[in-house]
């Protein structure tokens, strides 16, 4: 991706969604090629959420975006970081370098950012995870390499408050209480602004995707997903502000979808498995039949193990270690 100057990227660069909120759209280098930051005012200066990658074109569109909105680089009081992903944190040392801002992150991400291994910024379990999956050494390697790129921005974030969930800001469109919906994320947060019915989503509720539920030791990340989606129906919401994507409505038609889109993934996983006992890498060989790249062979297997792991602690399936790789059979009948 060229890099982009602040005044190509001016001439869409802020949107004024809700009085005094503003989203800006920065580039992003892979597939899903933006992200959203929004810049809410507060009775002094501005809070924004989330920070974007560490590129020269997302700096020139925020920049761009600022200015647009009528606020300065110290104009910013506080970065508000819904979770630790690279696209999400990327610019927050040079924001914060820039602005003086406070930074905010819920708990339980600001440590399993801290967990990361320091020279390769990789998850400390991702290779044994790698293998536990049954994935041929030759693809392990592939993977990782193309994660790279998106690790150097996996930045040290040292959050001046750490958040518990259930906290409340006061913004211009009254008070914004901090929800957290751990799933795509173990401590991601959500954003809820009860006057104004509006939900900051993050990557919880995305528009026209569903977010990627990866495994994680000890963790049952689809069923944390799954609780965090009805925490969510259960608000009175009339726009969702997501990470990725344009705001849009109809917040419980999309947790019925995307819940059951879950279910119907379990059901592929069952009967993958009925065959006999196989690997998670062999199950997203028989899930997805065209050839995967690498980047995304890694969020398959993730999303597979986070699957079974749901269904191990119901008693639907379990598995078999042999050198380090599971194999998993089901223990009754879907």
């Amino acid at each position: 991706m060229e890099p982009q100057t602040a005044d190509a990227a001016s001439r869409d660069a802020a949107e004024e969604v809700l009085p005094g909120v503003y989203r800006i759209e920065l580039p992003l280098p892979f597939e899903l090629e933006a992200i959203n930051l929004y810049l809410l005012r507060l009775e002094v200066g501005y809070l924004l959420i989330d920070c974007g990658m560490n590129t020269p074109a997302s700096f020139a569109a925020l920049e761009a975006g600022l200015h647009m909105a009528g606020a300065s680089w110290q104009d910013i009081r506080l970065i508000l970081l819904t979770h630790m992903h690279p696209d999400h944190i990327g610019l927050s040392p040079r924001i914060k370098e820039l602005s003086g801002a406070a930074i905010l992150m819920h708990e339980i991400e600001a440590e399993h950012l801290d967990a990361l291994e320091d020279e390769s910024r990789r998850l400390p379990y991702l290779h044994a995870a790698y293998a536990a999956g049954g994935v041929p050494a030759d693809l392990q390697a592939q993977m990782d390499r193309q994660f790279v790129f998106v690790r150097k921005d996996l930045h040290d974030v040292a959050p001046d408050t750490l958040l518990k969930g259930g906290e409340s800001l006061d913004c211009c469109i009254g008070a914004l209480e901090v929800i957290p919906t751990p799933g795509h994320s173990p401590g991601h947060v959500c954003l809820y602004a009860p006057e104004a019915k509006a939900l900051f989503s993050g990557d919880h509720v995305l528009n026209e995707i569903t977010p990627n539920i990866s495994w994680h030791p000890e963790h049952d990340m689809l069923g944390d997903y799954l609780a965090s989606l009805e925490k969510i129906a259960a608000l009175d919401i009339d726009r969702i502000l997501p990470a990725h994507g344009a705001p849009f409505s109809g917040h419980r038609e999309w947790v019925r979808a995307t819940t059951e889109h879950h279910i119907q993934r379990c059901d592929e996983i069952l009967k993958a498995i009925d065959a006999g006992a196989v690997t998670a890498h062999e199950i997203v060989g028989r899930i997805w039949t065209r050839r995967l790249e690498p980047i995304h062979h890694h969020f398959a297997v993730f999303e597979v193990l986070a699957h079974l792991e749901h269904m191990r602690r119901q008693g639907r399936v379990d598995a078999t270690e042999t050198s380090g790789v599971l194999e998993w059979r089901l223990t009754r009948r879907p």
